[in-house]
Parts: C-alpha cells; sequence; structure tokens
C-alpha cells in the first residue's frame, strides 16, 4: 500500500507520465499498470538528475588551473550562461580567464589610484679614496654618479561621471647621499639629503568645452620636461611654484600645451651679501606631435619670463646696489624619427638670451634655468646663446645596440657664471656608448665621454675646460634598450682624466688628475 501511495502521489506531480500511463491502461491489469508508472518514474528521475548537473557546471565559478612557467597565472575563471538551442534544456557558456595584471588594472581604474617613481643607487669605490663626480653634464653618467636620486608620484581620481575626470597628482624627488649611512633630511645646506614636494596639482579633463580632450591643470606644476638621458638635463624644462595650464589640446594637426608658472627669483646685490625676492612669471607654449613623415614629428616650443617688480626693487636695481633684472626668453624646435627596426634619434635646436642663454654655457648641469641654483646674479647682456642636440639608440644588429648624446653650443656677448659679463664661450661634448646583446637580460659595452670648452672674457683672456671618461660595463637588463627599458643593474669600472681645468680648478683627491673607480648601480622605474 505505501508503494500503491507513493507511485499515486509522484504521478500527481508529474502529470506527462500520468497520462501516458493512461493512454497505455486498456487491457491492462492493475499490476501492470503499476509496473509501467514505476518505470516512467525511474526515467524521469534519471532526466531530472542529467539535467540538474549541468545547471550547476554552468553557474559555479571555476578555480584556473595551476600556473604555468614564466607567465601570469589566471586567478578565475568566469563563467557566463547563456541560452542554448539543445530541447531548451542545454546552455553554452563564454569562459574568460581573468589575471593577476587584469585585477590589478581593474583595481586601479576602479579605484583610480596609482603609484609610480623611480630611482638610482648603488656602491663604489676609488683607487684613491671616496669616488668624485665631475662633469656628468659633458662627459656622461655611467659609472660618474655616486648619489641616490628618487621620484615618487602618487596620483588619486577624485571625479569620474559624464565623460569629466578629475584628478590629484603629488610628486615627491630628492636626493639622498651614498657617503655615510645616516641619511638624515635637514635644513643643513652641507647635507647631502634632501626631499621637495615637485608637483601638487588638480588636473581635469572633459571640462573644456572647446578642447574637450586636453587636460587642465593648476597648482604645482610644470609643462612637460625633454632629458638628455645620457647627461642628465633638461632640453625643455619651466621650474614653478604654481600654475595653470592646458596640455594635450587637439589643434590642427598636432597638439598644443600651455603653461602659465610662478618661480619667484633671489636677485643678489652687487656685493653678493643679501637679496630681494622679485616676482617672475613665465608663459610656455609647446606645439608638439607635429606628423612629418612616417614615424617622425616635429616639436616647436618658446618660453618667455617676465619680473613683476615693486617700486623698492625697482630703486634699488636703478641705484646700482642691485643687479638688474632683465626679461628672458628661448625659442626651439625638435624633430624625433622612430626606426623601424627599434630605437629613435632626436634632434633639436634650442637658442637663448640673458640669463637662459647663461645655463647653456655651462659645461655640468645645463638645463634651461633662469638662475643658477636658484640665485640670480650678474650683469646679464642682451648677447644670445645656441645649443644643437642628438641623441638616441639604434640597433647597428640583432645583437648590437649604440646609444650617443652630442652637443654643440655657442654664445656670444652674455653673462658666464666662470668668465663674468660680456663672455664668448663654444663647447663640444661627446657621449657614445655601444654594447653587445647577450641576451635580452645580459648586456656588455663601453661608455665613452670627451669635451671641450672654450670660454673668452670681456679682456679676450682665454679659459678651457676639458676632459674624457671612459667606462666598462656589464648590465643586467629586462630588454634590449638601453634609454627605454628598466630595472637595469650594472657593473662597471671607469677612468676619468682631467685635461683642462682653467675654469673650475677642479681636482681629484691628492691633487691628481685622474680617477679609477669600481661600482654597482641600480636603476629602476614604475
Amino acid at each position: 500500500m505505501k508503494k500503491l501511495s507513493y507511485l499515486i502521489a509522484c504521478a500527481l506531480f508529474f502529470p506527462s507520465v500520468a497520462c501516458r500511463a493512461d493512454s497505455q491502461a486498456a487491457g491492462m491489469t492493475i499490476e501492470q499498470r503499476l509496473a509501467a508508472l514505476e518505470k516512467d518514474l525511474q526515467e524521469t528521475k534519471q532526466a531530472l538528475k542529467r539535467y540538474q548537473e549541468k545547471e550547476k557546471n554552468h553557474q559555479q565559478t571555476v578555480i584556473a588551473a595551476a600556473p604555468q612557467q614564466n607567465k601570469m597565472p589566471p586567478v578565475a575563471v568566469l563563467v557566463q550562461s547563456q541560452p542554448g538551442t539543445d530541447q531548451g534544456a542545454e546552455k553554452t557558456s563564454t569562459v574568460t580567464a581573468i589575471t593577476m595584471k587584469d585585477l590589478s588594472k581593474f583595481v586601479k581604474d576602479e579605484i583610480g589610484f596609482s603609484y609610480n617613481g623611480y630611482f638610482r643607487s648603488g656602491w663604489a669605490t676609488t683607487s684613491n679614496g671616496s669616488p668624485t663626480s665631475w662633469a656628468i653634464g659633458s662627459l656622461g653618467r655611467l659609472g660618474n654618479e655616486y648619489s641616490s636620486w628618487f621620484d615618487l608620484q602618487l596620483s588619486q581620481r577624485v571625479y569620474h561621471e559624464n565623460g569629466k575626470t578629475v584628478k590629484a597628482v603629488v610628486m615627491l624627488d630628492g636626493n639622498v647621499g651614498q657617503n655615510y649611512a645616516t641619511g638624515w633630511f635637514g635644513d643643513n645646506k652641507a647635507n647631502d639629503n634632501f626631499l621637495q614636494f615637485s608637483d601638487m596639482y588638480v588636473t581635469a579633463n572633459g571640462f573644456l568645452p572647446f578642447a574637450p580632450a586636453a587636460d587642465f591643470w593648476v597648482g604645482k606644476h610644470g609643462l612637460q620636461k625633454y632629458e638628455v638621458q645620457m647627461l642628465d638635463w633638461k632640453t625643455q624644462r619651466t621650474d614653478g611654484s604654481g600654475g595653470v595650464g592646458i596640455e594635450n589640446w587637439l589643434l590642427g594637426p598636432g597638439k598644443l600645451d600651455i603653461g602659465l608658472t610662478r618661480d619667484d627669483v633671489d636677485v643678489y646685490n652687487t656685493s653678493l651679501t643679501s637679496s630681494q625676492k622679485v616676482n617672475a612669471n613665465t608663459i610656455d607654449v609647446r606645439y608638439k606631435k607635429i606628423p612629418l613623415w612616417a614615424q617622425a614629428d616635429m616639436l616647436l616650443s618658446g618660453r618667455y619670463t617676465m619680473a613683476n617688480k615693486n617700486g623698492t626693487q625697482k630703486d634699488n636695481e636703478n641705484s646700482g646696489a642691485y643687479y638688474q633684472w632683465k626679461d628672458t626668453w628661448m625659442l626651439g624646435a625638435a624633430l624625433t624619427h622612430q626606426f623601424d627596426g627599434g630605437g629613435f634619434n632626436e634632434l633639436s635646436l634650442l637658442v637663448a638670451n640673458n640669463s637662459t642663454a647663461s645655463s647653456f654655457s655651462r659645461y655640468a648641469g645645463s638645463s634651461p634655468f633662469v638662475t643658477n641654483m636658484g640665485r640670480y646674479y650678474g650683469e646679464h647682456t642682451n648677447g644670445t646663446a645656441l645649443r644643437l642636440v642628438s641623441q638616441g639608440e639604434n640597433y647597428l644588429a640583432d645583437d648590437v645596440i649604440v646609444a650617443h648624446a652630442l652637443v654643440w653650443s655657442a654664445g656670444n656677448d652674455i653673462y658666464s657664471y666662470e668668465t663674468g659679463s660680456h663672455s664668448d664661450f663654444e663647447s663640444i661634448r661627446a657621449v657614445v656608448r655601444p654594447a653587445y646583446i647577450w641576451s635580452k637580460y645580459n648586456q656588455s659595452g663601453v661608455e665613452l665621454g670627451y669635451f671641450t670648452q672654450t670660454n673668452k672674457n670681456k679682456f679676450d683672456d682665454k679659459f678651457t675646460e676639458s676632459g674624457y671618461k671612459a667606462t666598462l660595463y656589464h648590465a643586467l637588463k629586462v630588454n634590449t634598450s638601453m634609454l627605454t627599458s628598466r630595472p637595469e643593474i650594472r657593473f662597471y669600472g671607469t677612468y676619468m682624466h682631467v685635461l683642462d681645468n682653467e675654469l673650475d680648478q677642479f681636482r681629484y683627491a691628492d691633487d691628481k688628475n685622474n680617477q679609477l673607480a669600481f661600482g654597482i648601480q641600480a636603476e629602476v622605474w614604475w
């Protein structure tokens, strides 16, 4: 009776089974009818079980297989069910692998936070005491740097709706000395450990109706810097304690950058014992990414720095007690060509007057500053200076690469920080670094550097500064490019020789004119 009651109840819940049993009931005994119902019930239960197992497989999240060597392992497989065609019951699945890289990018895009930076550091010694750098801006960096520099940038997206984005950006940079184990930051000028907030600004995209794709920024910032990497100075650089600008404004065939920045200047008296702070503002204009031919584009630039002096400052200048501020400008053009087999070459021409021309005459750091280490002094004339720069890298063969930086500079009737007002100068700098590529991760080569500069003062006296450098190195790398791939760890030996020192009277330890150094340096950006 229990079995009969169970079969009758199942028949009520499975009417298709009951209907089929009724159609076959004619001429069958009660026992035959019960046996047919039981058979149909078993078949229905098995079909239901198969359907439930398929649904379970289609709707679950499956943990991915074990990671493969040298590949980013998938974390999960996302399974999305879609209607199928197999009697309305079967379903097809779309499977997507999610890697840690994908997950990291998703979190970065979702949260809107990014952290990137740069640093270099290492160990070095010489055959004669502590290592000393000399004329990095003329002889080259490799084997000639003995400090730890860093840049740390934090960026947080604070708004992202309706095609409009706002980000807050902070950049910290500075130096950590490698002479002592302690590296406390302080205001002692003899301390080679220092830190600054070089950037602190807000950038907004999508808010300007006339330039919806442009970036509009406000705060402590400046337009993009362009570096001669092997010499560690910039062809284009405008510092600002505060400013406003537009970058990447699509205009005609290229993009326009405009910046207005403030960088007040300490103008010194003629005895260099005191200074007065003069308000200075710079207008900076760049028209970039102008297409020329396949894989080549041009940059046109202009910069003008002007003073906003108060009455007292004008009186101090007119009395002759303080050096007179003179506005300064710089014009330039740069052509960049990318090679088919990898590598590039950049050729730039710059011309400047007054204090910017004075920066062109420096053989060490030669960025186009308006001041000398933040100080404005000297009798600046209306003379001009010219600078032609070629830099880049090229693959001479699959396993041979060479990088270079070549600079010619000349100026007439300028103020020189070494030889004074109404000076003329001419300089040539050449740094070449060929290397053999053992593999993607190993490279051996040599960096050769030479420079010579001659200044002539207003009395027609000549002063010459010159020297050379030879560095043998082996690098552990992550790609074959010298200038565009990091991280990199370099093992090196460097010989430096001073030929002439009439501009700075530089000597190595024990009054020697040469230095043999050995070291290991790490450089990374992320």
